[in-house]
């Protein structure tokens, strides 16, 4: 079996080389570098448009490709407002002071705490959906987020 293949490995290796040396020698493409332009021309075209600087400046202006009126558009481009725009706002939780509870360590009730259905016992340190508890006094609790801080106090029903 090895006989039978010698021959066939022997035509594709020199095909192989045939194309080879048929590129290194004739190029697929033909390659060339452009010709030498005088220097007659260019200076010509610099000297006719120092002439006529002022007539190229009109043209310019009077083809402006921006904005014919060159009046800022309105409103004014701010990607920021588009990013608001597309997104709205989570709304801000309505939070209720239930109870405090006095002790060792202190803990709060509360309602309205996202993610959490009724309400919840809460301690200083605890993070309840993005709101963290930072402090609990004996009349008041303060919770804080990234963007706002809610004081809240213990809700009294016989006060107006």
């Amino acid at each position: 079996m090895m006989t039978d293949l010698r021959p066939l490995l022997l035509l594709v290796t020199g095909l192989g080389v045939l194309v080879a040396v048929r590129v290194a020698v004739w190029p697929l493409a033909d390659v060339s570098l452009p010709a030498l332009v005088s220097e007659t021309p260019l200076r010509q075209t610099a000297d006719s448009s120092r002439g006529s600087a002022a007539e190229l400046g009109a043209a310019i202006v009077s083809r402006d490709p921006f904005r014919l009126g060159r009046r800022p558009v309105l409103p004014a481009y701010d990607p920021l407002r588009l990013v608001d725009q597309l997104a709205p706002p989570p709304p801000r939780p309505t939070l209720v002071l239930v109870g405090v509870l006095d002790g060792r360590p202190p803990s709060a009730v509360i309602e309205g705490m996202p993610t959490v259905e009724g309400s919840r016992v809460v301690r200083v340190g605890d993070l309840i959906g993005g709101l963290r508890i930072k402090a609990i006094s004996s009349r008041r609790v303060v919770i804080s987020a990234m963007d706002t801080t809610w004081v809240l106090e213990v809700r009294e029903p016989w006060k107006p």
